[in-house]
């Protein structure tokens, strides 16, 4: 299968690095990078930044900044099943930034850790042109930490959640669409994914991945890897209310809230059918299966839809090509449902 837009391009301005010979996971196969220690330690390790996101005004708030450069780790962390050991942040901030800007967002940081119950250990702190915030997270495990791979012909796939679906997407098109109903404020977006009940659940897994680029973005990540398609079922009560309405009122299709590649930063597991009886709670909902056939299919109140991820993650990365994107899609999908 034809890998993603972001795979090809990061392999080809990386070109050949030097390899630890600890190092278990190939490029793009995992959320965290896995170094085996010895036959039974495992060390995990994630970095990400926010940035672009501020820059643009997607992100106005210096909460939001904050949570968002811890919780994009920590959900990298999480999908591998593996325990934290603490996080690290830079803070790059814009030349002329006032001391209290830069309190809050250390408070905001310290909120977020404290809820993701993942120590800050230290950090690096100077000025740049824009606002540029990066953490890095650092895990153990006694167990092979989850990758993206291996995945099999009827493996289901079962999304941890805490049914607040949608926020993320729904933030990114009342950015990029400028609509109407401006409803949503970004106090909505706080994602707190769950790495204890992850490494709870591992023994029963084959593989997972995070949600930071989207439900639909991620799941055709993990079949275009494994070289499979899937068959997904729309699940309506695990999207947030908000969300939901924000679409009702924009006239969106609320299958948008699934499509959008600002994800909610939850965790998608692979497990294999016969662990499936394991998987069973309130925060977790069987979504579908993975199949043999390279489609990308979802039922949606009792129609079968060809989710469009191909032209998704192939949309250059501009704002205007974005919009145009969602707009076209839209259509398409209100036509059809």
């Amino acid at each position: 299968m034809k890998p993603t837009r972001e795979y090809s391009e990061l392999k080809k301005i990386l070109g050949p690095q030097l390899r630890s010979p600890k190092q278990k996971n190939n490029f793009f196969e995992s959320d965290c990078e896995i170094l085996q220690l010895d036959s039974k330690n495992y060390f995990t390790t994630s970095i990400d930044s926010v940035g672009e996101e501020i820059s643009i005004g997607l992100y106005k708030e210096i909460e939001t900044w904050a949570w968002l450069t811890v919780m994009s780790s920590v959900s990298d962390l999480a999908a591998s099943g593996s325990t934290p050991l603490g996080l690290t942040v830079s803070a790059q901030w814009a030349f002329d930034t006032d001391k209290e800007t830069q309190k809050k967002f250390y408070h905001g940081v310290h909120k977020a850790c404290h809820k993701a119950n993942v120590p800050l250990i230290g950090g690096d702190s100077g000025y740049a042109k824009d606002h540029v915030f990066t953490s890095s997270i650092f895990g153990h495990s006694t167990t092979p930490p989850l990758q993206r791979i291996p995945i099999r012909d009827g493996d289901c796939l079962i999304l941890l959640h805490q049914k607040n679906i949608g926020i993320g997407p729904a933030l990114a098109f009342q950015y990029l669409m400028k609509p109407d109903q401006n409803i949503l404020p970004e106090k909505l977006f706080r994602p707190c994914p769950e790495w204890k009940l992850v490494k709870k659940l591992r023994p029963w897994c084959r593989a997972s991945i995070d949600t930071s680029d989207g439900l639909a973005t991620s799941l055709y990540n993990l079949a275009t890897l494994n070289d499979l398609g899937f068959e997904i079922q729309w699940q309506e009560s695990i999207n947030h209310p908000q969300a939901l309405k924000f679409c009702s009122l924009n006239k969106l299709s609320p299958i948008l809230l699934w499509l959008g590649d600002l994800g909610d930063l939850q965790t998608l597991l692979v497990v294999p059918e016969k662990n499936l009886r394991r998987f069973f709670g309130k925060n977790m909902t069987l979504l579908g299966r993975f199949q043999k056939k390279k489609s990308f299919e979802l039922n949606y109140k009792n129609q079968k839809l060809d989710l469009p991820v191909k032209e998704i993650t192939s949309c250059p990365r501009d704002a205007e090509d974005y919009a145009r994107l969602w707009r076209d899609l839209n259509k398409q999908l209100l036509h059809k449902s």
